[in-house]
Order: C-alpha cells, then sequence, then structure tokens
C-alpha cells in the first residue's frame, strides 16, 4: 500500500494513477468514527476522513462525486489555507484502504457543497461522538483493573489470599477463564513447610489469651513498634469525610496478614498469627 500526499493545482488535486472517487475505504486498519445513514465513514492513520464513504452516506449520486467538489476554485483556496496547518488531504493508492481522506474542515466544507441537509447530518453526527466519553475496551479495561488492585496491593499490604481473590473477582467480571491458583499461601517468612497458618483479629487472640488489654489499646502499642499504621478513605459517615482504619505495615506482615475488611472492601482488617502471637506480646511488653 502506497500512501500519496497530494497538492492543490491551480484547478484540481494532482494524483498519480486512476481517480479513486468511486473506490469505497476498506475496512482494515481502519478505526471507525461516524455513522451516517448506516454508512461507517472511516480515518486513515492520520484522523482524516474518507470522502468517499461520504459520498455514499450522501446518496452516492453522480454530481456530488467528490471530484467535482475538488475541482471547485473555492476548494482549492480552503485547501491552500488548511496546508499552513498540516496534511488536509491524503491519498492511499491501491490496497483494500485505498481512496480519498481529508481533515474534518474539508469534511464540512464537502457536506455543506453536497446539501445543508447533509451538512447539518454530519456536524451533528460529529457534536454527537465528540461529547461522548472514550469507550475503553475489554483488555484496557481488565489491565486497569490490575494496575489499580496491585497499586492498592502494595499500600495496603495485602495478604496472599486476598490479593488471590481480588484477582478472581476481576477474571468473574470479565468473563476471563480462571488460571488462577485454588489457594495461597498466608504464613510468616520464617515458615518453612510451605502452608498456611491461622490468624485471628488482635481483640480475639487477647481475650484467648487472657490479656487484660483492649484491642484499641494494643494498637496503639504497635504503632510505636512499627507494625501497625492508620490508613484513610473518603466516606460520608467519617469524620470531616473521612474513615480511619488499620493497616499492619511491611514489618507488622511478620507478624501476621492485612485482609479486605468485611465491613468496606476499600479497609484492610489485620489478622494475626497464632503461631507469632507469643512474640508479638514480648513485643508489646517493652513499649512504654
Amino acid at each position: 500500500m502506497q500512501t500519496l500526499l497530494t497538492k492543490v493545482g491551480p484547478v484540481h488535486l494532482q494524483m498519480m494513477g486512476r481517480d479513486h472517487d468511486q473506490t469505497v475505504c476498506g475496512e482494515e486498519s481502519m478505526s471507525q468514527l461516524l455513522v451516517i445513514d448506516g454508512v461507517s465513514v472511516r480515518q486513515d492513520n492520520s484522523g482524516r476522513y474518507c470522502l468517499n464513504d461520504l459520498h455514499r452516506a450522501a446518496g452516492g449520486e453522480r454530481r456530488h462525486e467528490p471530484s467535482l467538489w475538488r475541482n471547485l476554485q473555492q476548494t482549492n483556496e480552503l485547501v491552500q489555507l488548511l496546508s499552513d496547518t498540516g496534511i488536509p488531504v491524503s491519498v492511499i493508492k491501491g490496497g483494500m484502504n485505498q481512496g480519498t481522506f481529508v481533515c474534518k474542515e474539508l469534511v464540512y466544507s464537502y457536506a455543506m457543497w453536497i446539501s445543508a441537509e447533509f451538512s447539518l447530518k454530519v456536524i451533528r453526527t460529529y457534536d454527537s461522538l465528540a461529547s461522548k466519553p472514550p469507550v475503553v475496551s475489554m483488555p484496557e479495561k481488565v489491565q486497569a483493573s490490575i494496575i489499580l488492585l496491585e497499586s492498592a496491593s502494595r499500600m495496603l499490604n495485602f495478604s496472599n489470599s486476598s490479593k488471590l481473590g481480588a484477582y478472581q473477582k476481576i477474571q468473574q467480571h470479565y468473563g476471563i477463564p480462571n488460571m488462577m491458583p485454588a489457594y495461597a499461601i498466608d504464613a510468616p517468612i520464617d515458615a518453612q513447610d510451605g502452608s498456611s497458618r491461622p490468624t485471628l483479629s488482635l481483640s480475639a487472640l487477647l481475650k484467648a489469651n487472657s490479656i487484660r488489654m483492649n484491642a484499641s489499646q494494643a494498637y496503639r502499642q504497635l504503632v510505636k513498634l512499627g507494625i501497625v499504621e492508620h490508613k484513610s478513605r473518603s466516606s460520608r459517615s467519617g469524620t470531616d469525610g473521612v474513615k480511619l482504619f488499620w493497616s499492619l505495615t511491611a514489618k507488622g506482615c511478620m507478624y501476621g496478614k492485612n485482609i479486605t475488611s468485611p465491613a468496606n472492601p476499600r479497609e484492610t482488617q489485620p489478622h494475626f498469627f497464632e503461631s507469632k502471637f507469643a512474640e508479638l506480646l514480648r513485643l508489646l511488653d517493652t513499649v512504654h
């Protein structure tokens, strides 16, 4: 395929080869932008529009052939003016995508030359598309979901099982075949057997070990040790529109894991390994 950039002569656009006015632009490698009366108007790689498709959309009458419009003195003058801002006309010669492509201003000029009614239809169609938000393809949505998950995981130190659960939800939401493992290992770094360790909430472990300290007091002590930290999120019900929640730090992940809170998936809820709780208590005794 060869792309020929045409220039305006004193009377007409000079082109090599045969006239392409009757050639309908192909659909390969083109992205649909305008659909006028059921006819798709394609673009080239620089965003110019196919006059051949516009001619079909207008009814395809011989008196409306683009070559007649191109030969107008007014068209030549307009192209000359537009040439200062880029290449207003491009001719693709041969192949499935051959045709004459023009910038948006020339689309409006051609449509007005055909009729005021057709010009209004083109303008309204374009304005309608321009006002719509860009359509995000499915692969882009999946990629964005994964990027957000990875970002949240790093920020909130999600456990392996919580990350796996989130990936599985992405798969289910987008109808992707499930290729993830059935489970993930949640265990302290020094665990050698490759098996998950049971965890409980801080309040449950304090109660089970008959520790005379409530969870709020313990969390304040753990902050001093750098094991937990307060995170925040926007919330209408929170103080000044902010809701605080606890999250294990990277250091704290030696003693537990962050799961997504049952109350809100945008929050973490620390759970602590039962096997590491005695060591955690000894650390609490060192805090004053």
